[in-house]
């Protein structure tokens, strides 16, 4: 690890109690399967699982302590009130040992895209990055815990799907720059309204760095509120009007990648984005900030974006068996994320156009007319037909078919691959739901 730890040490910083003689920690982990010589075991509990079951196994196979939240019968334990928390905690020590910066990203949506993006533009550095989606009460401290001497920049992207959870992830984390996307209208049910959302989401703010930097979407209807929470500390916004500090126009949106004009501080260069959809602009903007206030200038900041970032699952563009163009975008949704989705696919060069749509999660009361909106998005936008997975997205396929648009409903991932199983080289389809609708079945089957 980064920093040298005992037992007593964990204690102190997590307000427990040590039963039993000090040791050293070479490593902690939650995972049974990765217990090694000299590591601590932090006993995690869930619904389905819990770790204090075996505290006595982790030591067997080497640990020398256990982290949990009750007696155990084991040498040397450190108890504590919660184990989440103090997971938390040991992680905040580490980080602390780290005198480079950590950047910290969260939004309702682009957050993985900014992520990745980010990480990868630092080419002469060695990154630590959040893997997959490791970004809740788990994972962030997980990844802070990977922090190495070698390492010259943390990016670490931050979720949440209950209130309170920004605020500890801040505590984790303690972020030199902040990067705060967006707020939109996912986690409705959580949170019960888009203000909700947007106070969880700043956060982020208050409880970074007095001297973080913040980076922060102009655009958005929740910017002069996050502007205050930043209080004193610097802010940098980006947007599409002059007001913001990097605003891009002059759009030139194409089937695979996008073009613009982007102007800071009276400056403009003309920026090739890797990436379809105005919504990566955006994204794009996010990444230029954040590597400018690690010191990176203008141009050899927007000259990263023209390295495109290829994520799982996020608009990948793929081929069906019969060549058929798949964009599988099937890593989550939110209503602006579909939406965005669609922009993308009414801009592909092809006959027809199909939306293969499961149903959003989290939405609340407000699940039946976010539904509807998107099935009359998706006919505005001259989409050619929509196919619905299940009685949920079927409200977006009866508001398609009121407009005159031809849309069907399907029970089953196989029964909606079937409908376009067959389609060539002149047909795009693109699959897209929440992630509890696991529409990657759909990809597979088509794949």
């Amino acid at each position: 690890m980064l920093v040298d730890l005992t037992l007593a040490d964990i204690a102190a910083a997590c307000h427990g109690e040590l039963v039993g003689p000090n040791q050293s920690i070479q490593l902690v982990v939650t995972d049974t399967r990765k217990i090694s010589n000299g590591c601590l075991f932090v006993a995690l509990t869930g619904e389905r699982f819990d770790g204090h079951d075996y505290a006595a196994a982790a030591m067997n196979s080497g640990a020398v302590g256990v982290l949990v939240d009750r007696d155990v019968d084991v040498e040397s334990y450190v108890k504590v009130t919660d184990t989440k928390v103090a997971y938390g905690r040991v992680a905040r020590l580490v980080r602390d040992a780290f005198k480079e910066l950590v950047v910290c990203i969260t939004g309702s949506n682009g957050k993985t895209t900014v992520k990745d993006w980010l990480a990868q533009s630092f080419t002469d550095q060695k990154v630590l990055k959040t893997q997959a989606n490791l970004n809740n009460q788990i994972g962030v401290p997980q990844t802070l815990l990977g922090l190495a001497s070698f390492h010259d920049v943390a990016v670490v992207e931050t979720g949440t799907s209950i209130p309170g959870e920004i605020e500890r992830l801040a505590e984790i984390a303690f972020p030199d720059v902040v990067i705060l996307t967006n707020a939109s209208g996912s986690h409705f049910e959580g949170f019960g309204s888009l203000e909700g959302i947007a106070k969880e989401k700043g956060c982020l703010i208050s409880g970074a760095h007095p001297d973080a930097t913040i980076i922060l979407n102009s655009d958005d209807g929740f910017y002069p509120y996050w502007c205050e929470l930043a209080g004193s500390r610097p802010v940098l916004s980006f947007g599409f009007g002059e007001s913001a500090d990097l605003y891009a126009f002059d759009l030139e949106l194409n089937a695979e990648s996008s073009q613009a004009k982007f102007c800071y501080q009276g400056e403009v260069l003309s920026v090739f984005i890797a990436s379809a959809g105005k919504h990566q602009i955006a994204n794009g903007m996010a990444v230029v900030l954040a590597l400018m206030a690690t010191g990176m200038s203008f141009h050899d900041a927007v000259q990263k974006l023209e390295s495109p970032v290829h994520i799982s699952g996020r608009l990948e563009r793929l081929r069906t068996k019969n060549e058929a163009l798949l964009i599988n975008d099937c890593y989550n949704a939110s209503p602006t994320s579909v939406e965005a989705a669609i922009d993308v696919l009414a801009m592909q060069s092809v006959d027809k156009t199909w939306l293969i749509l499961g149903a959003l999660g989290e939405l609340g009361e407000r699940q039946e007319a976010v539904h509807r909106n998107l099935g009359l998005y998706a006919k505005e936008k001259g989409i050619s037909c929509l196919i619905c997975v299940g009685a949920v997205a079927g409200v977006a396929g009866a508001a398609f078919m009121e407009k005159g648009g031809d849309a069907k409903l399907c029970n089953s991932h196989d029964e909606a691959a079937a409908l376009v199983c067959s389609l060539g080289r002149n047909h795009a389809i693109l699959v897209k739901g929440s992630r509890s609708a696991k529409m990657e079945n759909v990809i597979e089957a088509l794949k």
